[in-house]
């Protein structure tokens, strides 16, 4: 007789690592709950009750969409191994469709021109740091992270006076231009800072001379979009998903964008395109933007 404590602890003994391990071992858990029996004596009936269940059409509360997208891959890939290794006869997850999230962008998650301009008459009465980092992540495109975790060290001046950033992925380096009139904020308030400051140092500090938090830009965002009046609180990702929109829609390739952004692949650009359609030449087209 299988002993399927045993089974579960051999399957998870291939995962590296430990979130990982403790994620399949909670969902696989919680799906034999679900089955109200052992997870070897599974039907085709039960794997389609549980993917209805994902799918919200046997709950009151729908489960949201990446995470039944997850849970599904999960317990699909631990029935094919329990086929693999003949524990079962046949995974009857194979004859389910898998429930898909949309990996487009809302196009709520777009800030329009004028909404960022808008945003940038607050954000110039806010302390130069917190209007260069959110400038920052919007025209380079950083993730909040590597904004927050930026050194001074990682700048550079190319042989046309270009300023760019050097990251360092485990894909090789990365490099991401910065605009001129951004560089122009940041020597800015570099200049503003009262003690000399370190190509060690990083750019962005609090009082207390550590480098601020990422909660801290997402609260000073919250309250702009706020005093701005807009109608909707924006994220620091949103200035990220609004820099690919309006790049490839100004006609950048998806590969440019691709290594502006740091992107695995080029098909991510695919995300932005249906709302690219929904941004075509309008009034505000007609502007030039420039940070004065």
């Amino acid at each position: 007789m299988i002993n399927n404590e045993n089974l579960l602890c051999s399957f998870l003994s291939r995962l590296e690592k430990e979130k990982t391990k403790n994620d399949y071992e909670r969902d696989i858990k919680n799906f034999t709950k679900f089955l109200g029996k052992d997870f070897v004596h599974v039907t085709s009936n039960d794997c389609e009750r549980y993917v209805d269940y994902l799918k919200g059409e046997i709950l009151e509360k729908r489960i949201a969409i990446s995470t039944a997208e997850k849970l599904y891959s999960e317990i699909y890939s631990f029935y094919n191994y329990l086929e693999e290794n003949s524990y079962i006869t046949y995974n009857y997850f194979k004859n389910i469709s898998k429930p898909v999230a949309t990996r487009n962008i809302a196009k709520e998650k777009i800030i329009s021109w004028e909404e960022f301009d808008q945003l940038i008459s607050v954000l110039k009465t806010y302390h130069s740091r917190d209007f260069a980092i959110l400038l920052l992540i919007f025209t380079s495109g950083l993730t909040l992270s590597e904004a927050v975790n930026l050194k001074w060290n990682r700048f550079f001046i190319d042989n046309k006076g270009n300023t760019g950033i050097i990251f360092i992925t485990k894909r090789g380096r990365r490099y991401v231009k910065v605009h001129k009139d951004v560089w122009g904020l940041l020597e800015r308030y570099r200049g503003s800072l009262s003690k000399m400051v370190s190509q060690d140092n990083y750019v962005f500090l609090n009082n207390r001379g550590n480098k601020i938090s990422g909660r801290w830009v997402r609260l000073v965002l919250k309250k702009a979009c706020n005093e701005a009046k807009l109608d909707r609180e924006y994220t620091p990702r949103d200035l990220r998903h609004t820099l690919a929109a309006y790049a490839l829609k100004k006609g950048a390739s998806s590969r440019q964008v691709q290594e502006q952004l740091g992107w695995s692949n080029e098909s991510l650009a695919e995300r932005y395109l249906y709302t690219i359609q929904q941004l075509e030449e309008n009034a505000i087209d007609y502007l030039n933007f420039h940070l004065k």
